[in-house]
Formats: structure tokens, C-alpha cells, sequence
């Protein structure tokens, strides 16, 4: 399996998180049953052990034959005791001959006539006395009970067992603490602070699942910082018009209160004032055209708009020859360069104007006029460039402006795929705008 397969699939993960655990189990359960087998094999299984152990049974023996006064003649009560030792091996002999032979674990000799005592184990040799003052020779073997190895395989398992849980709980640990984490962020994120960044680790299910929170974390953020954006220019845009619009209401009202009392003084008052009036009408209405761009710029109305494909070199030319011989009618000094497009662009006819129309009248209101406006636009890389320079008015600090305009053309150039900036340096001020064009003939 490829790493890359190990390291996107979580459920992949804890299956080898499993096995590895099943194998540190599997081999820590045969070194502890060597190492208990080992320890059996010379503690309980020791000749040293099995003699100490002997000596024991005798002594319980011997007062098991004085309490229940066992004669030479009912040897048979000896099964009552053998059957309580487990592992209890016991042979009697009198003047040479087997007299007795413990029945419970007769089975572990391999035959059990012709016996000798001169075979038998030395140091496992007794005297017995029994109740009829009779002494036998008896031999008594101690076997270690079966039940060692049971618990040695038990107390393997359980430890393995626990090694298993241990190596598991280890592997899929890295990923419990990274789940708490992201619950952690979360309830930082559900507090409000979308500023905090989600940790993403990985590139697993729980890599992805961060980093759709991150993404689902930063389009709040964003939306976030649009409102507020948005209530800032609602802000600005109250406080420019109600104070733009008081100074020319006033004076309407004032010139229309003269004339609809009649109180000016001759014919050419009337008329002085009617052109007022008429100058503070247009005014209020060119305030109300930038409040239907605010509009444009800070609402979603215009998001998918519909376009039609003009040929390049004919629309970039209708418009800026128009807008450079009215800005020469305006007094001042157009310089233009004007290259060949060979190409067709897909736009908005209507919002592509008034983009351009506020460039131009941007240029009519803060241009120096005694410095040369240029006009510049050419094909680069699958794209027109536009390039507006000119100079700096000297009374444009006295000009108010709120930069819808500006803000406008950015906004309708998103639109159409394109982009604008505006920088100013050493007195000029420069704006760079780009269209995407396609080829003629090829599909838009």
C-alpha cells in the first residue's frame, strides 16, 4: 500500500494501528510465556522444589496415618490421602515387597510390576509407621500440578492483552488529542473570534474535515469584514451627503422662496436666480448619481450581468478617441498610442461605460491642465492594458471626493475578468486597467 494511500485514508490508519498492536501483543505474549516457562521449569518443576515439597507431604503423611490409626492391613484408607495431594506419587514396601501404590497418579509410571527398591529414589525414601507399630519403607514423589502452566498461560495473556491495549492506545492517541484540538478551535471559533487560525494536520479525512473549517472560518471572516466595510461606507456616504446636500438645498429653497413671492427687483435678477436654482438642481442630481453608484459598487445587483462580444479594436477606439477629443475640448493636452488588438472581448456594454465614463470625469475634475494627459492601450499576453496618466490638479485638496467613482470601476472590472489599480507618484496619477481578449473566431 502507498504511503500516499496510508496517509488520506483514516479508516486505513487504524487498521494498521490494530495490527501492529495485534503483533507487539503477539510477541510480547511468547517472550512472557518463554520467560514463565522458564521460570516454572526451575522453581516448581526443580528437583530442589519437588524434594522440599516431598518432605512436606511425608510429615502430612504421617499424621494422616497416626490420626486415622492406619495398620498395614487397611492400607487401602491411603487412597483418602493421596486423593488430596495433587501430584502425589506414593510407593510403600515391607521386607522388599510392594505392599501399596498410590492409585491417583499410577498412571504416570510406565509400569507398575517387578518393582524394586533399589530403584527407587534415595532421597525420596521414608519410614513409615503405622498404627500397628509396623515400619514400611515408603518412597514419596512430588509432580508440580498442570495448573502452573494454566496460570503462566493466563497471566501471559492478560499482559499481552494489556500490551495490545497500550500500543493501540498510543498509535490512535496522535489523532484523539488532534480531534480535541479541533474541538477546542471550534469552540473558540462558535465564541466569535474567526481570527483564530484552525490547525490542520494531515491529509486525512480529519485533514480535510479542518481544513473545510478553516475555509467555512475565513468565508465568515470575509463576510464579516464586508459588512463592516459596508457599514463604514454607509457611514461616510450619510455624513458627505447630508452635508453635500444641505448647502445647495438651502439655497434652492432660498432662490425658489424669491421667485415664488415675487420679490425680485427686475428681469434680470429673475433670471440670475432661475440659473441658480438650476445649477443647485443639477448639482443634487449629480449627488444622486453617485448615490445610485454607491449602490452599484456595495450591492450584488450587478453580479452576473449579461454580455455581448464587440470587437476589440473597435470599442477601445470609439471610446477613448471620444473621451481624448473631449478632454482636449476641455483645454487640455492628450497624448495617445493606440495599438492594434486583433482580438474580441466579451463584455457589458452599459456597465463598461459607465467604468469608463468615471475614469474620464475623474480625469476632467483632478487633472493638471497644464500638464499632458496619456492615453495608452495595447495587447499583452491575452490581455488589454490601459493606461491612464496625468498630472495632478493643484486644487484637488479643495475637491471633496469619496472614491465611489474609482471604487465603481473596480468593481464593474471584476466583473468582466479584469483588473485595476491606481497609484500615484511624484505628482502623477496612474491608473493600470486590463481586460481579457480572445483571439477573432475563437470561443468565448
Amino acid at each position: 500500500m502507498s504511503n500516499s494511500v496510508w496517509r488520506r485514508n483514516l479508516s486505513v490508519q487504524l487498521l494498521a494501528a490494530v495490527l501492529l498492536s495485534l503483533l507487539a501483543a503477539a510477541a510480547a505474549f511468547g517472550v512472557l510465556y518463554f520467560l514463565g516457562y522458564e521460570l516454572i521449569d526451575h522453581t516448581f518443576y526443580s528437583e530442589r522444589f519437588a524434594q522440599r515439597m516431598a518432605d512436606r507431604q511425608f510429615k502430612r503423611l504421617q499424621d494422616f496415618v497416626t490420626q486415622e490409626a492406619v495398620t498395614t492391613e487397611k492400607l487401602h484408607r491411603l487412597n483418602a490421602w493421596c486423593s488430596r495431594g495433587s501430584g502425589v506419587y506414593l510407593i510403600v514396601y515391607r521386607d522388599g515387597a510392594l505392599i501399596y501404590e498410590s492409585q491417583v497418579v499410577k498412571e504416570l509410571s510406565a509400569e507398575t510390576e517387578d518393582y524394586d527398591p533399589e530403584e527407587e529414589n534415595a532421597q525420596r525414601e521414608y519410614a513409615l509407621t503405622f498404627s500397628d507399630d509396623v515400619t514400611a519403607q515408603a518412597f514419596l514423589y512430588y509432580y508440580a500440578s498442570e495448573a502452573f502452566y494454566f496460570w503462566m498461560v493466563g497471566v501471559s495473556g492478560l499482559l499481552a492483552f494489556a500490551v495490545f491495549s497500550l500500543c493501540f492506545i498510543v498509535l490512535v492517541n496522535r489523532k484523539v488529542r488532534y480531534i480535541k484540538r479541533l474541538k477546542t478551535e471550534l469552540d473558540i471559533l462558535s465564541g466569535g473570534d474567526m481570527e483564530h487560525p484552525v490547525t490542520v494536520r494531515g491529509q486525512d479525512e480529519l485533514g480535510e474535515l479542518a481544513i473545510g473549517i478553516d475555509e467555512m472560518r475565513r468565508s465568515i471572516l470575509n463576510h464579516q469584514r464586508s459588512e463592516a466595510e459596508i457599514r463604514s461606507a454607509n457611514s461616510q456616504l450619510v455624513t458627505a451627503m447630508s452635508h453635500d446636500l444641505r448647502t445647495p438645498l438651502t439655497s434652492l429653497l432660498a432662490f425658489l422662496e424669491v421667485l415664488d413671492r415675487d420679490k425680485a427687483s427686475d428681469e434680470e435678477q429673475r433670471r440670475h436666480l432661475i440659473r441658480q436654482s438650476l445649477d443647485k438642481a443639477m448639482n443634487i442630481k449629480s449627488m444622486a448619481d453617485k448615490l445610485f453608484e454607491y449602490f452599484l459598487v456595495y450591492t450584488s445587483e450587478w453580479e452576473d450581468p449579461e454580455k455581448e462580444t464587440r470587437d476589440a479594436d473597435e470599442l477601445m477606439q470609439q471610446f477613448w478617441q471620444e473621451y481624448a477629443f473631449a478632454l482636449e475640448s476641455h483645454g487640455f493636452t492628450v497624448a495617445t498610442d493606440f495599438s492594434e488588438l486583433n482580438g474580441t472581448v466579451n463584455v457589458n456594454l452599459e456597465l463598461l461605460r459607465r467604468a469608463f465614463d468615471n475614469l474620464y470625469a475623474n480625469l476632467v475634475k483632478y487633472a493638471d491642465d497644464t500638464q499632458p494627459i496619456r492615453i495608452v492601450y495595447g495587447r499583452d499576453a491575452g490581455q488589454i492594458r490601459l493606461t491612464l496618466s496625468n498630472g495632478i490638479s493643484k486644487l484637488r485638496d479643495r475637491k471633496e471626493s469619496t472614491n465611489i467613482g474609482l471604487n465603481t470601476c473596480a468593481r464593474i472590472l471584476r466583473m468582466h475578468s479584469g483588473t485595476f489599480e491606481a497609484a500615484e507618484k511624484d505628482g502623477r496619477f496612474t491608473v493600470f486597467v486590463t481586460l481579457p481578449i480572445s483571439d477573432c473566431g475563437a470561443e468565448n
